[in-house]
């Protein structure tokens, strides 16, 4: 079942200001989920599961294989897109081999990161709470990114 929903803006207030103190956390977790038959986390189910949080962002897109996904292509040089459209463009199935989602809130401060490599891994980032915690519930294999996980320069769109 995928549990989806975001927290309260009471809670979500409260944990803001210490989250904004500790900077982002990463983590990393596997795309496939033991079977039988082994199952795909697509960045449709990842958008699925952030609920009425992923609902309230824009998105910019980065897909790094190009002529593969054509439809997808307007995305990488276009402006940020809101997750239901973004939604209808992603294949409940669709494997991508590398690619990024990066999460805006309305005010446009970047809140989320997903990072979905070599098809074979997940990296979230992000500094919110309820995320934080879900993650480990939805996916038992989440643990902390490898520092390599986001490259040079990473983290340096984060506000402080």
């Amino acid at each position: 079942m995928i549990d989806g929903g975001g927290s309260s803006p009471e809670r979500r207030d409260g944990a803001a200001a210490e989250a904004r103190m500790t900077g982002p956390r990463s983590l990393t977790f596997s795309a496939w989920r033991p079977g039988p038959p082994p199952t795909y986390v697509s960045a449709a189910e990842m958008l699925v599961r952030l609920g009425s949080f992923g609902l309230e962002l824009t998105w910019r897109v980065r897909i790094h294989e190009r002529g593969v996904h054509p439809e997808l292509e307007a995305l990488i040089e276009g402006p940020r897109v809101e997750t239901l459209p973004l939604l209808a463009l992603l294949a409940p199935r669709r494997q991508l081999i590398d690619a990024d989602f990066d999460g805006y809130a309305a005010d446009g401060a970047l809140v989320v990161e997903l990072q979905e490599f070599d098809s074979s891994a997940w990296d979230v980032r992000t500094r919110d709470p309820w995320l934080l915690d879900a993650l480990p519930r939805w996916f038992p294999d989440a643990a902390p990114s490898p520092p390599s996980a986001w490259g040079a320069g990473a983290g340096e769109s984060w506000p402080r």
